[in-house]
């Protein structure tokens, strides 16, 4: 099943879409994840075994002409799990520039929720998955939750986490006046990022949602924005549009800071007018555009 991404969603509404899908073990686990991040769910297909990887990646997939890790899902969440892959599916993803195969046991539907309707981990009574869940939803009874995918292709594959910037403290002096608003959900994104703009010189203010970051342009408008586009309560692509929708912050550079770097997400976010997209994890290109906009 291949997902049309064309007709999807208007960007900017604080909509989205998930795909909830099952992993079995004592009882069924159901998750969710964001339909921008999928390309296609698919049958289990003939792998490879891969000598000396990591437990959770079962082998590799020739799969459109792209040899795709697949990761059994189960494994991962350390949750009962068997071998018996025939009637597993895999769900093909694509975002920090790598595909990868995450195989679950059932793919069940889409839904479309705000990021609004997220709500904390801390709202569920069983912990164990706490540091993988980025939080949940409540769907007609039934709570979802939203697996933290970035997290765990960068523990399978350090090569796709973030890397130190590379700063040019030459500029120290000149960066002192400017001030840069910071919107990410990740808490370790979050304080890499703010660290790393400081100590080149920035003053930086950085926020866990799109409308806290909103709220502070009551205080002050920043010199610069750079968003995330996958956060809770209010998403990226709405902070674009928000900030658009006012006459006088129509020069602002916004800068979008994205796992889901596509061509096509990055023409939906600079249609509703965000000057640049970078794609996770390329630091260098974001602290090097930022010196380029204000410097």
């Amino acid at each position: 099943m291949a997902l049309d991404h064309g007709i999807l969603l208007e960007t900017g509404t604080n909509e989205f879409e998930i795909v909830e899908f099952i992993v079995r073990a004592e009882k069924d686990h159901h998750f969710g994840i964001n339909v921008a991040k999928v390309r296609e769910v698919i049958r289990f297909p003939e792998i490879v075994k891969v000598p000396d990887a990591h437990p959770s990646v079962i082998g590799t997939a020739n799969i459109r002409q792209k040899l795709v890790p697949i990761i059994d899902l189960g494994n991962w969440l350390e949750m009962k799990y068997e071998d018996d892959y025939e009637q597993k599916k895999i769900i093909v993803t694509y975002f920090n520039h790598q595909y990868n195969g995450f195989m679950v046991d059932e793919v069940v539907r889409i839904h479309r929720i705000t990021w609004a309707d997220i709500k904390d981990y801390s709202s569920m009574t069983d912990f164990s998955l706490v540091e993988t869940v980025l939080g949940v939803v409540d769907i007609g009874g039934n709570l979802i939750q939203l697996l933290d995918f970035e997290k765990i292709v960068a523990e399978l594959n350090p090569e796709t986490a973030l890397k130190e910037m590379e700063i040019d403290y030459s500029r120290f002096e000149d960066r002192a006046e400017k001030t840069v608003y910071l919107a990410e959900d990740s808490q370790v994104i979050r304080r890499f990022l703010h660290s790393n703009l400081e100590n080149a010189g920035y003053q930086v203010k950085s926020f866990e949602n799109g409308k806290l970051l909103l709220n502070e342009f009551n205080t002050k408008v920043p010199d610069i924005v750079i968003t995330d586009l996958e956060m809770p309560v209010a998403d990226g692509a709405y902070v674009v549009r928000t900030l658009r929708e006012n006459a006088q912050l129509i020069d602002l550079p916004i800068l979008v800071f994205s796992s889901l770097a596509s061509e096509e997400n990055e023409r939906k976010v600079m249609a509703i007018g965000a000057n640049m997209f970078v794609g996770k994890p390329d630091t260098d290109i974001l602290i090097g555009s930022i010196d380029r906009y204000l410097l």
